[in-house]
């Protein structure tokens, strides 16, 4: 953490930083030696034995060899999501990685250099819509057919899509499905269930029951919990009862032998805690972290002599982004980019891996804007960020019945930001019910008033600035419909057609001759699929609002 980012900012009227309290390190902020404890070798050092373990915790992760992992019995398929992460908050993430943690590059941008990596733009529209939801997205990777938002692997009809994982499982091929969300969550789930409503999750689950993949690890308890499911069953003892290990934490996921027996763990009630929470709440300490998981799932999977296929997605990122989160965005952002460090040392001893790194959508119109005098202060804005020390909603929490004075205080502790009484009295207004903001799109709130608040900086045409801040601004809360990233690398990369603009129902022909399997499923065009959709009765009203 540099001190020329902290001495350009000066308050000149509260004696620190123009929107920045103490000199940008916002007080319990995290240093430099923080953040590399727990994003490099102190993270993944339990399951990573040898060399790799041996580096310390306070130091950086040296290049990972093969001590790191064992040879896989078979071929190996690893697909990776950074949910809602267009190409603003990967950017954001490298120059953070790069500038904060001292790294010479993140393992992300490493591969998009790399000649040896194929490189391309994916297309996300839905069979209903230019902008998806992660339903249909997750469902045109699984199926290589679309279908219609909110809808898992299913046609708008009701008949059902065969899922990559379906046509998987029986050829000896074990699946593993590895989230920061909860593991019904659409993105996950449309590689194993067909419901037809992404939101009955309690239908999900008893769909994961029923399919049983070999690795199931993120949140979701609550779905498979006896105490809060309407139909009482324990489906974790379930699980449990066809022989698979069942986890709860993190003690109980590093304990874990590595051994062939199926793998489930959930870690919290709903979704895993963002990675800034994580870092930061010693009370989120039994929540495992995703390069953990990812580490643990590869080496069951690994024992499968028929090869495996593994989903992890980084599901945080989206719902930062929604929120107009931008720091939380950018440390979930860097989570992932562990969690390719940890494949990058799988990769270099099963170099017969494949491994696909893409987004279901845009989100939210995520961008990092210039800032100051010919645009040389946004280097220093998007540092600033640095000093966050929580999540939007881990301080929106806090500020339920709180008066304005309070939100003040708790806003200026969690951003490291100077916030006037004003700006206070502004988030105290979006958190009141029925508040409308304008323009209309910014619905969560009072989550994008505080990003409104934390990007605000004040350059007048002479003289210093009066408001310096961050720099992240958002369109909406929404999704967005931009191409997204596709990045292949690993096993026949080159061969894969990846290194253009293709469509997001390719990939399930890419995972399909990976592993020698053929399916063509039916299909619906989008004139069929609105024409339906307005015939049903339960839609009716809501899709005659919103289809021209």
């Amino acid at each position: 953490m540099s001190d020329d980012t902290r001495d350009d900012t000066r308050d000149h009227t509260r004696g620190d930083t123009p929107g920045t309290k103490n000199g940008g390190q916002g007080g319990a902020g995290l240093s430099r030696r923080e953040l590399m404890k727990w994003l490099g070798a102190g993270a993944i050092a339990a399951l990573l034995p040898g060399e790799f373990a041996a580096a310390g915790k306070d130091s950086p992760p040296p290049a990972l060899g093969q001590a790191a992992f064992g040879r896989a019995a078979g071929p190996g398929l690893i697909f990776v999501v950074g949910d809602g992460m267009p190409l603003g908050v990967i950017r954001a993430m490298h120059e953070v990685r790069t500038r904060v943690l001292g790294r010479a590059d993140s393992s992300l941008n490493a591969r998009l250099r790399d000649p040896k990596s194929s490189v391309g733009l994916m297309a996300t529209a839905s069979l209903s819509s230019i902008v998806t939801d992660s339903a249909p997205a997750s469902a045109a990777w699984a199926t290589g057919v679309k279908t219609v938002n909110h809808m898992l692997s299913t046609l708008p009809d009701g008949r059902p899509l065969t899922t990559i994982f379906e046509l998987a499982k029986p050829r000896g091929i074990a699946t593993g499905l590895v989230t920061t969300t909860r593991v019904t969550h659409a993105t996950p789930a449309a590689w194993v269930s067909h419901q037809a409503d992404r939101d009955n999750e309690e239908a999900i689950a008893l769909d994961m029951l029923a399919f049983r993949p070999d690795v199931l690890m993120g949140g979701g308890r609550r779905h498979f919990d006896p105490k809060k499911r309407a139909d009482g069953r324990d489906l974790l003892a379930e699980f449990a009862a066809t022989g698979a290990d069942a986890v709860s934490d993190r003690a109980g996921l590093l304990a874990a032998p590595a051994s062939a027996r199926p793998l489930v763990g959930l870690f919290a009630g709903s979704h895993l805690a963002y990675c800034v929470d994580r870092l930061n709440d010693p009370a989120l300490a039994a929540q495992p972290s995703l390069p953990e998981m990812t580490a643990a799932a590869l080496k069951r999977l690994a024992k499968n002599r028929g090869g495996f296929l593994l989903q992890v997605e980084a599901g945080r990122i989206d719902h930062a982004s929604h929120s107009n989160d931008a720091w939380s965005a950018i440390m979930d952002a860097i989570e992932l980019d562990e969690t390719l460090g940890v494949i990058d040392a799988f990769l270099a001893a099963n170099p017969q891996t494949l491994v696909i790194v893409t987004s279901d959508h845009g989100n939210s119109g995520w961008g990092v804007n210039g800032t100051g005098p010919e645009y040389n202060d946004a280097t220093a804005a998007l540092m600033s960020y640095r000093a966050g020390t929580c999540s939007f909603e881990a301080a929106i929490a806090r500020m339920k019945g709180r008066n304005a004075a309070e939100v003040r205080d708790i806003l200026e502790g969690m951003s490291g930001f100077s916030i006037t009484p004003a700006e206070a009295d502004m988030v105290v207004a979006a958190m009141q019910p029925g508040y409308q903001s304008y323009p209309g799109d910014y619905v969560y709130q009072p989550d994008a008033t505080i990003g409104k608040i934390l990007a605000h900086s004040a350059y007048p045409k002479k003289g210093a600035p009066t408001v310096r801040r961050g720099n992240v601004g958002f369109t909406s809360c929404n999704h967005t419909a931009e191409d997204q990233l596709l990045l292949a690398y690993g096993h026949r990369a080159k061969e894969q057609g990846l290194d253009r603009l293709v469509d997001n129902t390719a990939l399930f022909g890419t995972m399909c001759r990976f592993f020698g399997l053929r399916h063509t499923n039916p299909s619906m065009r989008p004139e069929e699929a609105r024409r339906f959709l307005l015939s049903q009765a339960r839609s009716a009203d809501s899709m005659r609002l919103h289809i021209a």
